[in-house]
């Protein structure tokens, strides 16, 4: 069972126990609230504190979030499910986008009738938000915007200095969703996402290669996509496709893993443990190998072996750690 079948009850980002941890900050907040102000970034609510004698410096991300949910409880004077469904109807900018995001993760009844007339909108980043959370909530309705989702760059704007960014209302949740939806594409949705699926991860693969520098980012979403794709059986999608070495271990180990169902049967959050020869999962990946790759017993434990030395430098799986 994939990690993310406890929604709503169970963590999706590690960090909104900031929030639900009594003590930690001066006023606690649902999971549901917690995980829409981790997914937005919001501009800092006032300048950075300063202890006595220490030099000024930034506040932690999770004190700039939770301080943006003070500012949105302060505005609209609540964060109950009415609160939240009046900002649905009201609210604007980043406000409206928390509220789908946290209605979307809410145990409330009747969500994803809303979720679902906001895919007609205009809008084209609330359609998103709101298919994200279908998503999650394995409603097919969904389905046509997160495949164009999938396959479309975060907007960006060109500041006055030539600067080029994210727009402000994207930052953050639109690539961390394109990490976790396809997790949740794995073990469900049509065929027809397969090929979707592929297309997607031949354009992260080739923003990969476009950059000098790997990102977390761009490795969490190749890890998804590829086990998405091996997940459903789609063992050859990078026949023929040319890759660095690099991305050719990253996305063909993972293709075994999915096929292998590896999240739902092992403890992977140590993958190289689980990968040497004398483990379960190096078992099953040894004989995948010699009996798919047709390699021989010495080629497959070098190839497990390569793999569980390039692991060790990958960060733990699947991305909870990185998808702050």
């Amino acid at each position: 069972m994939l990690w993310w079948k406890e929604f709503p009850a169970g963590f999706i980002f590690r960090e909104e126990e900031f929030f639900t941890v009594p003590g930690y900050l001066p006023c606690q907040y649902p999971a549901y609230l917690a995980r829409a102000f981790l997914s937005l970034t919001y501009p800092e609510q006032g300048p950075p504190r300063k202890q006595a004698g220490a030099e000024e410096a930034e506040r932690p991300w999770y004190r700039v979030a939770w301080e943006a949910t003070e500012a949105f409880v302060e505005r609209w004077g609540g964060e109950d499910e009415e609160t939240l469904r009046r900002v649905l109807r009201e609210g604007e900018g980043r406000d409206r986008l928390a509220a789908v995001f946290a209605l979307g993760h809410s145990p409330f009844e009747g969500i994803n009738e809303e979720l679902a007339a906001l895919l007609e909108e205009p809008d084209w980043l609330l359609r998103c938000a709101a298919a994200c959370c279908l998503v999650l909530r394995r409603d097919e309705r969904a389905v046509p915007v997160i495949e164009r989702y999938l396959l479309t760059p975060a907007p960006i704007a060109v500041d006055s200095e030539g600067r080029v960014s994210v727009v402000p209302e994207a930052s953050g949740w639109y690539d961390l969703y394109k990490q976790l939806v396809p997790w949740v594409l794995a073990e469900w949705g049509p065929s027809s996402l397969l090929s979707r699926l592929r297309q997607a991860l031949l354009g992260c693969c080739k923003e990969e290669e476009d950059h000098s520098r790997p990102s977390p980012t761009r490795t969490g979403c190749l890890k998804a996509l590829s086990y998405a794709l091996g997940r459903r059986g789609a063992l050859g999608a990078l026949h023929g496709i040319r890759l660095p070495g690099s991305l050719r271990w990253l996305t063909s180990l993972y293709l075994i893993l999915g096929y292998l169902r590896a999240v739902e049967r092992f403890d992977c959050d140590n993958l190289p443990m689980q990968l040497r020869p004398e483990a379960t999962l190096g078992r099953e990946v040894l004989t995948f190998l010699q009996d798919h790759f047709a390699l021989d017993e010495g080629q497959a434990q070098a190839a497990l072996k390569s793999w569980q030395q390039r692991s060790r430098a990958v960060v733990s799986w699947p991305e909870r750690e990185q998808l702050q």
